[in-house]
């Protein structure tokens, strides 16, 4: 049976095989790498970052034999489902059960060899900048749908739609889309088959899937009998490499090219040592989505570390031709974090 523990008694690199674990350990010597007790503070992922498990309970799920993670798990605050163990008080002194959602971490057969490059790694783990992303946003009103849960969608006025950029095991969208959001995970081809599974393995009444899909005038909506009573919340999952050519086509596949997404959400895509120059191409995409959808708030949220590259992305950030500002939202000091909230240029 798989041992679980919880997140914070272990440093994220302990999921990779011996020969990546010292691949990431000679790309980040000058962080000065503790690998007595494996904590690497230089790229800390949730198990790292203790205040984020205020906001968030986090599980790792390991075999017990090879010690690697196979999945996680998690629950957010204030969203219950029946039937799970995670019992909790309710009103009048009743049991709620905060809903649980289980993510595979293990990539596909074919997609292990080029995870050393680094970055196919990253997307397994689950980090701070998304933990305290999703926070901050839950706690932004006009960020958040007017339901209160996804439970209550048929009763909304408005359905607000985030595009996750770059999204890894797309933790912070799948909590939104169940705080009533309809959201559009995205990333690199290669790790899609992952995000996909996951997606609908946890949200099988309201995901849409890459092949069973039409596109109506609300956006793409399910094909799935099950998932039409609910049509204006969705969730799905689709390739992304940045780039305005290529968000355009994603917003042209999606019946959204006139009107874009109310929210975009970006969590620690900004790391040189790791991604390279890649930010440029990420504000290539956020200044189209900004051009489709001037009122669209582009949220980054993003952890400090040595040779980052993340001023250079702000400083560039400020200067595209769609920007209207750029302003930081939140900073956590200790744990390094940093949300910036962009917004474009309305007439």
């Amino acid at each position: 049976m798989p041992e679980c523990r919880s997140a914070q008694h272990y440093g994220g690199r302990e999921f990779l095989h011996d020969d990546t674990d010292e691949h990431h350990r000679k790309q980040n010597q000058s962080a000065k790498i503790d690998d007595e007790n494996d904590d690497d503070r230089s790229i800390s992922s949730i198990a790292t970052i203790d205040s984020c498990e205020a906001f968030i309970d986090f599980t790792s799920i390991r075999d017990p034999t090879t010690r690697l993670e196979e999945r996680v798990s998690f629950t957010w605050p204030g969203v219950y489902e029946d039937g799970k163990r995670d019992e909790v008080e309710g009103e009048n002194g009743t049991k709620k059960t905060l809903r649980k959602i289980v993510l595979s971490t293990l990539l596909e057969e074919d997609d292990l060899a080029p995870l050393f490059d680094g970055s196919r790694w990253a997307g397994t783990r689950l980090w701070g900048a998304a933990v305290r992303a999703i926070q901050y946003i839950s706690t932004q009103p006009e960020l958040m749908p007017t339901g209160a849960c996804a439970s209550e969608i048929d009763q909304m006025n408005n359905n607000i739609t985030m595009l996750e950029l770059g999204c890894g095991l797309g933790v912070p969208g799948m909590i939104y889309h169940m705080l009533g959001g309809s959201v559009v995970l995205t990333d690199q081809a290669n790790i899609l088959s992952q995000l996909e599974k996951n997606v609908m393995a946890n949200f099988p009444e309201t995901c849409v899937s890459s092949a069973g899909s039409v596109v109506e005038n609300v956006g793409v909506v399910a094909t799935n009998p099950d998932c039409n009573e609910k049509k204006n919340h969705i969730i799905r999952a689709m390739p992304l490499s940045w780039s305005r050519d290529d968000v355009c086509n994603l917003l042209r596949a999606l019946g959204l090219s006139e009107t874009g997404f109310d929210i975009v959400l970006n969590c620690d895509c900004v790391y040189e040592p790791l991604y390279g120059k890649s930010w440029k191409l990420l504000l290539e995409t956020i200044d189209e989505l900004l051009r489709v959808n001037p009122k669209c708030k582009v949220v980054t949220s993003v952890e400090r570390r040595q040779a980052d590259g993340i001023d250079k992305f702000l400083a560039e950030m400020n200067r595209l031709k769609n920007v209207g500002g750029v302003e930081k939202a939140m900073s956590d000091e200790d744990k390094r974090i940093e949300i910036f909230v962009t917004t474009g240029v309305i007439s």
